[in-house]
């Protein structure tokens, strides 16, 4: 499925080439839409008018539905003009918003690309927590279902003067059917060729005209099941894919590829006994030498013949087998490691029920009602993610018996068999350490693997009435419309309480010869599931019982609710009859309130176990906004002038005065001139904005847990967008360089610190323009081309930057050590770890942004070659997307490029070639992403294989209308079986983007029912 550049411009003209609506094909019409009401809307712009001043791009539904996507949030994503969303249902999910999937625009961000429906705003379902994906008031496009959309419009750059915040990277309306009459009844079923991440589910469209034509009333019911899958169900994304790891040379690239597969080498979800409280070993030169971070010497317990040991599944102890040492404090190729790449949410398992009333009625021929009412209910699980772990990497400063630190324990545990004891407790005397406990590192896959649920309920209405009114030959309409949307999510999964685990750990041998609880201890002030104490098994994994769970875990719930009042009139119609045509205009103003809730919940709430407490957010903002806009016809055909066929001027200005930080102009100029026919080049500039959230806004400061690959550590020390300054500043602050010397732990491992929101956060505003043109050759009918380039200039940008944004702004300024950044964090003078930070949003960045994306179709109806009208047409098209430029700064330190990074390629290509007859359709659609870096901040020589092939996906569909009444379609995706590309033998790629390389041939199987 390809998008299709259009303009209104060019409707009246290539309607005739439109191919049959059974097709999978993206159509060339322009993207504008007869409202319920029957009057037109056209997507950025409120006059009605024909404007083409800015590049619109738009795609079916049917050839979302025809190419077997169960969420249009999939067929964007596969587009070029999209980028990772901030999330979806493919890959890890934002805390407390399993399943939900947001659109990114040119990769800028969910918060800075607009979604509409219809026209209108549409309730967010993102959390307001500072843990979820997204800041902002991103939609939930799964709450939408395919079979209701008629058409998806994407506007680039544009609509802040038409609709408001947050359309900096552009617009997405979603264009819903519309007078539809019948029944319409499709199920499918659809299964990958492994035989799991099958996905089922049905659709059910009514409609019914009544009152002789004046009245519709449309209702869709949707479900759909999509079972879960987790990174262990393909090599690609397991823990036994190569990855890239740090050399232990001196010399040569710091990161070279690995086989075997990742594993944490310092835990294991099976425990790896320990005599000091420290990691057990160093992945750089297993056992023996003092740690500078500790300060103690590597120390596991050993066997007799001095070999490490590792609990087993049955909690046995056996030797540890090393695999492949990699130069870092925490990993090694295979071996007896923790397989954390097992442990990641590859697709989520989903239900989605959903039923949407569309209606609306001409009171008479100049006052017309129209209304929407949506329910929906998704339940999402994230099927797993990284566990709870218990290691001294994790403990600072806490140490050893703290929720995150080693489990003390001890020797003389009744889980443990009398050979074992024997073998801790002579291990920890020669270590000259007590022998009466030991300590634990432990992944808790078997007490939490990171699986947790989220259930959202959706409530919207929209009512409006519209109607026009003549005075003289000027003709006006108005419309008043009223949307409120309520959307309810909760959040669930296991809650681990810290003090209970240690009362079940801590076990004995009853009096009658069971195994119990050891006795005088104190239950947690929190509830859990039982008071009553059940023994922990932590040996071996899978060993717990049901009883001990119950007794340890506290049900951890956390509720978001967000509402969403939006009120909009405006009247618009003609102002003068010019000679060229008739000058349009609007004016309208519009009320909106947004209000967020989050509440954590009582476990999340207090600290009851390795999370730091999660601070609730709350808020809420409302704007009034004034708008106009005018379109002046300057020059017509028909006025015969040679290199002025046509040209058409237009501009939008809007004030909103914003309760959080007052009032803010936007505004757009621009305009389209055609020298002749088949020839149409157009020009836009608009400056758009967007507010701060309430997340951003609102959200207090409060414990947070952040890692990031820090600028001094020497796999990074000669990167960066200068790397004298970096190794400089670096040298200057005494971090070692030598790789034998100095580790980061917050490259590894979580380092605690603040985060929160900023009350006094000012707008984001960008600048941005648009050039180009579409051009309909005359000696190739049905053959038309649109090429525009993007520029974007982001400035005051809101950002969280985060620890490792905010090590680089520090380590990569000219200023240091007098950079503001530099205080925002601690490093120890001994250690030279970073100990603490504070990360809250502010506005210190900007962002820039430059594109040029380019559209073609083709329609050739075959009977031009001879052959006979039933041999139906060829429908070609393709859309490209070239980046110059996508960087960012951060204050005035760090530039940050992310073109030509693993999601973003610099050329990325979308084609579709389809057949369709009067009773067949058979369409190939191919994907193509250009190659791209493992971190293009990074010196290439910091790399082993540091490009990333380029890479194809091809899907393919076929349909045949059996009658009138039934229709069957089959939908092989990746027929050809390809896989994700290597860089040499390392794969790098999106999981995201793509996805059909990921999940392998799958096949889909639909039928259709009308009446």
């Amino acid at each position: 499925m390809a998008f299709v550049a259009a303009t209104a411009a060019q409707a009246q003209e290539t309607q005739a080439d439109t191919p049959p609506a059974n097709g999978p094909v993206t159509t060339p019409d322009t993207p504008r839409q007869a409202a319920q009401s029957g009057d037109v809307v056209v997507t950025g712009t409120r006059t009605g008018s024909k404007v083409a001043d800015q590049p619109i791009t738009a795609v079916t539904g049917d050839s979302i539905v025809n190419q077997g996507f169960t969420q249009i949030g999939q067929a964007l994503t596969l587009q070029p003009q999209f980028g990772v969303p901030a999330n979806s249902t493919v890959g890890s999910q934002g805390s407390y918003g399993a399943g939900q999937s947001f659109s990114n625009l040119y990769n800028l961000g969910a918060q800075r690309t607009l979604t509409l429906v219809n026209g209108s705003r549409f309730v967010s379902a993102a959390t307001s927590s500072v843990f979820g994906a997204s800041v902002g008031t991103p939609v939930d496009l799964g709450q939408i279902a395919p079979a209701l959309v008629d058409r998806i419009d994407v506007v680039s750059v544009g609509g802040a003067p038409i609709y408001g915040s947050d359309a900096i990277a552009g617009t997405v309306n979603i264009i819903l059917k519309k007078n539809f009459e019948g029944i319409d009844l499709t199920g499918s079923n659809g299964i990958s060729e492994k035989g799991d991440g099958a996905d089922s589910n049905v659709s059910l469209l009514l409609g019914k005209n009544f009152a002789d034509g004046r009245g519709n009333i449309t209702f869709n019911a949707y479900y759909d099941h999509q079972d879960g899958m987790t990174s262990a169900a393909r090599f690609v994304t397991s823990a036994d894919a190569p990855f890239l790891g740090r050399t232990t040379s001196s010399t040569g690239p710091s990161r070279i590829a690995y086989f075997g597969g990742d594993r944490f080498s310092v835990v294991s979800n099976t425990g790896i006994p320990l005599a000091l409280d420290n990691i057990p070993f160093n992945g750089t030169s297993p056992g023996g030498a003092a740690d500078p971070i500790f300060g103690v010497p590597y120390q596991a317990i050993t066997n007799g013949a001095g070999a490490a040991m590792v609990f087993n599944r049955a909690g046995q102890l056996v030797p540890f087998q090393h695999g492949t040492v990699v130069g870092s404090l925490t990993d090694e190729a295979g071996g007896d490691g923790f397989r954390v790449g097992d442990y990641g949410n590859l697709l989520t398992n989903s239900q989605r029920i959903q039923g949407v009333l569309l209606g609306h009625y001409d009171f008479s021929d100049h006052i017309r009602f129209h209304a929407e009412a949506w329910a929906s209910r998704n339940i999402a699980t994230n099927t797993a993610s990284q566990p709870l772990y218990n290691t001294a990497l994790f403990s600072l400063p806490g140490g050893a018996g703290t929720p995150s630190g080693n489990y003390v324990v001890s020797s003389t545990n009744p889980y443990l068999s009398a050979a074992d004891q024997a073998t801790i407790q002579t291990s920890l005397a020669a270590a000259g350490q007590p022998t009466n406990q030991f300590y634990l590192a432990r992944a808790n896959t078997d007490l939490y693997d990171g699986a947790f649920t989220t259930r959202s309920s959706l409530a919207r209405g929209v009512a409006g009435l519209d109607g026009d009114f003549a005075i003289g030959t000027h003709n006006f309409t108005w419309e008043g419309t009223v949307t409120y949307g309520q959307v309810n999510t909760t959040s669930s999964q296991p809650g681990l309480v810290w003090q209970n685990i240690q009362n079940a750990v801590n076990a004995v041998v009853g009096a009658n010869g069971q195994i119990t609880c050891a006795p005088g201890y104190t239950n947690a002030p929190i509830a859990t599931l039982s008071s009553s104490c059940a023994p922990l098994n932590i040996f071996g994994t899978g060993n717990v019982s049901q009883a001990a769970l119950n007794y340890i875990n506290a049900p951890a719930i956390s509720r978001q609710v967000n509402k969403q009042f939006d009120a909009i009139v405006d009247i618009k119609g003609t102002l003068a009859h010019l000679p060229a045509g008739d000058l349009n205009a609007v004016i309208g103003g519009e009320i909106r309130r947004e209000s967020q809730a989050f509440d954590p919940g009582a476990f999340f709430a207090g600290t009851y176990s390795q999370y730091a407490a999660v601070a609730p957010v709350q808020g809420s903002y409302y704007t009034h906004e004034a708008f106009t806009e005018v379109t002046v016809p300057v020059l017509s055909p028909d006025m015969h002038i040679p290199l002025l066929r046509e040209l058409t001027l237009h501009g939008a200005a809007r004030y909103t005065d914003n309760s959080l930080n007052g009032g803010f102009w936007s505004y757009t100029g621009g305009g389209n001139w055609s020298p002749f026919k088949g020839l149409t080049l157009r020009g836009n500039y608009t400056r758009s904005f967007r507010a701060p959230s309430i997340t951003e806004a609102f959200a207090p400061i409060a414990t947070s847990f952040e890692y990031g690959n820090d600028p001094c550590d020497p796999q990074f020390v000669n990167g960066g967008s200068s790397p004298a300054t970096r190794a400089k500043n670096c040298a200057a602050a005494g971090v070692p360089t030598d790789p034998q010397k100095f580790t980061s732990l917050i490259t590894n491992a979580t380092v605690t610190g603040l985060a929160g929101g900023n009350p006094n956060l000012a707008n984001e505003v960008a600048n941005s323009w648009t050039v180009g043109g579409q051009y309909e050759a005359p000696f190739l009918p049905g053959f038309v081309i649109n090429a525009d380039y993007i520029h974007i200039d982001i400035k005051n940008e809101i950002v969280q930057p985060g620890i490792q944004s905010i090590m680089q702004a520090c380590y990569d300024s000219p200023s240091y050590p007098n950079s503001p950044f530099c205080s925002s964090f601690t490093r120890d003078p001994t250690s030279h770890q970073i100990t603490a930070f504070t990360d809250t949003f502010l506005n210190i960045a900007s962002q820039n942004y430059r594109a040029a994306q380019v559209s073609a179709r083709y329609t050739l109806k075959l009977d031009r070659l001879g052959l006979p009208e039933g041999a139906g047409q060829l429908n070609l098209s393709s859309n490209y997307l070239h980046e110059f430029k996508n960087q960012s700064v951060v204050g005035t330190g760090s530039t940050q490029y992310a073109l030509g990074a693993i999601g973003e390629p610099a050329n990325a290509v979308t084609s579709m070639i389809d057949w369709q007859t009067p009773r067949f359709d058979w369409s190939w659609t191919v994907v193509y992403n250009g190659p791209t870096k493992v971190n293009p901040n990074n010196p290439a020589s910091n790399y082993q294989y540091y490009g990333v092939s380029p890479y194809w996906m091809v899907n393919t569909s076929m349909g045949v209308i059996v009658n009138d009444h039934f229709r069957l379609r089959a939908i092989v995706n990746n027929p050809f079986n390809l896989g994700v590309t290597y860089a040499g033998p390392v794969p790098e790629f999106s999981t995201n983007k793509a996805w059909d390389a990921v999940f392998g041939r799958s096949y889909r199987i639909s039928a259709e029912v009308k009446f």
